[in-house]
């Protein structure tokens, strides 16, 4: 059964119907509670969400610069402190780290946890932020005021800054800013030149119709930019 999504109606009654019908139609069985729960165990590891009727699970919030410091604060990273622009560090979401940094942190949080940590693909993180929508964004097809950071979204943040994580409303699956304040690496190779990996999602000082999906762009994975982050994912069974 397929769950449609009425945009028309945006009402918190509606978003209550959403939520039950997601359950309903796509349950997260108990394995893949066991793994999250088990992960969440782990006093620095990431919250994941189960994403519905998909075996995988994704980080609810974009890797913050707290949990980039005790990757550090735990012998890896390779040590490295990313610069903060002088936005404050915190629950901001760690900018200035390329796509080898991510793993270098995902590796540390694997061996960390016993848990097995990676980015998503880009198809897995479409399906993601759309969370079941077919708008252009998961709030809608206009980009409207403060439902995200970017240049032209009407927010306190917009093209001056990186916003805390959770500033604004999830999307229908729980996730919070998969469509802008950073961009976030996948681990899809730029037709199939894997020295180039696709990021995706906006940021803060991009326009609105870089936030949509099926809008990623690339870097080598070396490349370390101001507006550029990433989020964990996990294969469930």
């Amino acid at each position: 059964m397929k769950l449609v999504y009425l945009r028309s109606l945006y009402t918190p009654l509606f978003a209550l119907f959403i939520s039950i019908g997601a359950f309903f139609c796509n349950p997260v069985t108990a394995s893949e509670n066991n793994t999250l729960n088990s992960a969440k165990a782990c006093p620095v590891c990431p919250e994941m969400v189960s994403i519905a009727g998909k075996k995988f699970a994704m980080g609810k919030y974009a890797v913050t610069f707290d949990d980039w410091e005790a990757c550090v604060e735990g012998g890896g990273c390779g040590g490295y402190v990313p610069p903060d622009n002088g936005w404050g560090r915190g629950k901001r979401p760690v900018v200035n780290v390329s796509w080898d940094d991510a793993q270098a942190y995902l590796r540390w949080l694997s061996d960390k946890s016993g848990k097995t940590y990676r980015l998503p693909t880009e198809e897995e993180w479409e399906v993601a932020a759309l969370a079941g929508a077919t708008s252009q964004y998961y709030w809608g097809n206009d980009v409207g005021r403060n439902n995200a950071n970017c240049d032209g979204c009407g927010s306190e943040w917009d093209n001056r800054r990186t916003a805390p994580v959770g500033s604004f409303k999830p999307n229908a699956f729980g996730l919070y800013d998969m469509m802008g304040n950073v961009w976030q690496w996948t681990d899809t190779c730029r037709k199939g030149n894997c020295a180039k990996r696709l990021l995706c999602g906006g940021s803060w000082n991009h326009r609105p119709q870089d936030m949509r999906a099926g809008m990623c762009n690339w870097f080598d994975t070396n490349k370390r930019m101001r507006y550029l982050g990433f989020r964990p994912a996990m294969t469930l069974p």
